[in-house]
């Protein structure tokens, strides 16, 4: 049977450009944040795919200088090593080495370590939680503002298991997205969370590769 495949960010970009929060947007990328970081990037209107399909591997550009630590493609310093469910768990064993402070981490395993656990940490005061929530959100608020200098999107729209932790990743990317801009460019983008639960963005993208084909 003939085939048709995608990037599962491209697929969300193209769900929610189709069906969800980006209905009547031309540019928009779509960004997710779960055990790595994943980019579908919309521009005037079209997916961009790339020469051979494997445009928008936003998660690996290095944020270092090829001085920190590894994605999954052995990238040093590349951004879902930081930003991404796996990433925030890697910065609470960072900051419970570089601070003193008492935290619930601290006698919690990493496998026995989860996003969920962090959330319910920073609601209630966790020092290490609420800093690697700080943490995170700054860097990936240097990279959606480095983005946007490339292609000019009208909103960033983020899904995830990351962006289930609510207040205490939005609140501080947003502060920091907004000093990092360039001033061309502030108040003109927007951080949306998606309009679709779940992975239903990428499953309605990839199913629209195949009405497409049917069209045609």
């Amino acid at each position: 049977m003939p085939m048709r495949i995608m990037n599962d960010a491209s697929a969300a970009a193209l769900g929610e450009m189709l069906f969800g929060s980006a209905k009547k947007m031309t540019d928009f990328i779509a960004i997710t944040l779960g055990t790595g970081f994943g980019a579908g990037i919309v521009a005037n209107g079209h997916l961009i795919d790339g020469f051979d399909g494997f445009a928008g591997e936003l998660g690996h550009v290095d944020m270092t200088m090829g001085d920190g630590r590894l994605t999954g493609l052995g990238v040093k310093g590349g951004l879902e090593a930081y930003v991404s469910a796996t990433g925030l768990k890697r910065t609470i064993l960072h900051m419970q080495s570089k601070y003193l402070v008492d935290s619930r981490f601290r006698s919690i395993a990493y496998n026995d370590l989860h996003g969920e656990d962090i959330t319910k940490a920073a609601e209630e005061g966790d020092e290490i939680a609420l800093m690697a929530f700080d943490y995170t959100a700054k860097i990936m608020a240097q990279a959606l503002a480095n983005f946007t200098a490339f292609t000019q999107p009208e909103a960033f729209i983020l899904m995830g298991g990351l962006t289930n932790s609510g207040k205490w990743i939005m609140e501080p990317l947003e502060r920091y997205f907004n000093e990092f801009l360039l001033e061309v460019y502030k108040g003109k983008v927007k951080l949306m969370h998606s309009g679709m639960q779940g992975k239903t963005a990428a499953i309605c993208g990839a199913a629209a590769l195949i009405w497409e084909n049917q069209r045609n």
